[in-house]
């Protein structure tokens, strides 16, 4: 098995960080929701690090470029053949990355939901997550059906998002959790600006 190489860190961080996380490998760039997302934060003007898994390859230093450009902090990108992220992984990251107000877990690997609902418990962050139940967990970690968790969102995403619409929309929901908005509030919030309508979150 390869090495796991963490991208040493740029510069200082920004207060109040936005983690976005890629749980698995898309099939294809044009649905990598996660990395969209991140972008989508990023032109908004705040902080956000993408924890994602990339090939040790020049596709991989494409990807990483892009980031760069798009000015997605990529300090916890791990840089290993894996399809997926592994949990110790994330674990590591969240603990790696100061000032966490929201992270937004995007098609969860096997056991990243817990991680990403424990870290966003210890620190007060809140959690967007993306595909719940994608992890194939039994539902005991999956921080959407958990009672008393008042810091997080789960929404089903959409089979494909070619203009970004649905990217921009978590996007949204992440930057108004990382403001402290409630959930309720965060979603009132975003759908009525992006003029989303009959739409609810995951479970409601």
């Amino acid at each position: 098995m390869a090495a796991r190489e963490m991208v040493p860190a740029r510069g200082e961080y920004a207060p109040g960080v936005i983690v976005v996380v890629r749980g698995r490998t898309p099939d294809s760039a044009a649905s990598d929701l996660a990395r969209t997302t991140a972008e989508r934060v990023a032109s908004a003007g705040d902080a956000v690090e993408l924890v994602a898994a990339v090939p040790a390859d020049a596709g991989g230093d494409r990807y990483l470029l892009g980031l760069r450009t798009a000015k997605v902090g990529h300090a916890a990108v791990l840089r290993t053949p894996a399809p997926a992220l592994e949990p110790a992984d994330l674990d590591l990251a969240l603990r790696y990355l100061p000032d966490v107000r929201a992270i937004v877990l995007v098609d969860p690997s096997p056991g990243t939901t817990g991680i990403a609902a424990a870290s966003a418990a210890w620190s007060g962050a809140g959690l967007v997550v993306v595909g719940a139940g994608a992890d194939g967990s039994d539902g005991a970690d999956d921080p959407g059906g958990s009672e008393g968790d008042d810091r997080t969102i789960t929404v089903a995403g959409p089979a494909a998002d070619p203009d970004g619409a649905f990217a921009g929309f978590v996007a949204a929901l992440a930057i108004r959790l990382a403001g402290g908005a409630s959930p309720a509030g965060a979603w009132a919030d975003a759908t009525g600006a992006l003029g989303v309508e009959a739409v609810s979150p995951s479970g409601s």
